[in-house]
């Protein structure tokens, strides 16, 4: 125990009040800094999937830019199969046609002459709408002015 137990008087120097002392089984501050999980208790797919998720900065045409580890690896892949041999660029392409890299993205898709057309008369419909939306308004206001 501690130097002050053996006193004869219950509260004081060394003896808080009972209500006020520490419980039993519970932490002196319960709200201190939460304990990270130790490497040691991640799984390998923990680990590696927060390793290829770091930040990391890299160089691209001349500007400094912050990619993750997983696009720079890519980068590097693009870069070495550009470099490489006629062999090495196609096995580059069919990894990457494989993994979806060519697959056509919303950019991608272009627009028929058609569907300009209509997304043009919708863009001219909403617009004569809102002018006679602003127009009406107008005249309600009219007797205010």
């Amino acid at each position: 125990m501690g130097q002050y137990d053996d006193r004869d008087y219950k509260v004081g120097k060394g003896k808080p009040p009972i209500e006020h002392r520490f419980k039993k089984g519970r932490s002196g501050n319960p709200k201190g800094p939460r304990h990270k999980k130790k490497a040691k208790d991640a799984t390998l797919e923990v680990l590696a999937f927060e390793a290829v998720n770091e930040m990391v900065t890299v160089v691209i045409a001349g500007r400094e830019r912050r990619i993750t580890k997983k696009q720079a690896i890519l980068l590097g892949v693009v870069n070495d199969a550009l470099t490489g041999t006629p062999a090495q660029r196609l096995k580059a392409v069919k990894e990457l046609r494989e993994i979806g890299a060519f697959a056509p993205t919303v950019e991608d898709q272009r627009l028929t002459p058609e569907m300009r057309d209509e997304r043009a008369r919708q863009f001219i419909d909403r617009l004569i709408e809102a002018g006679k939306r602003t127009e009406s308004m107008q005249e309600l206001f009219k007797d205010y002015e």
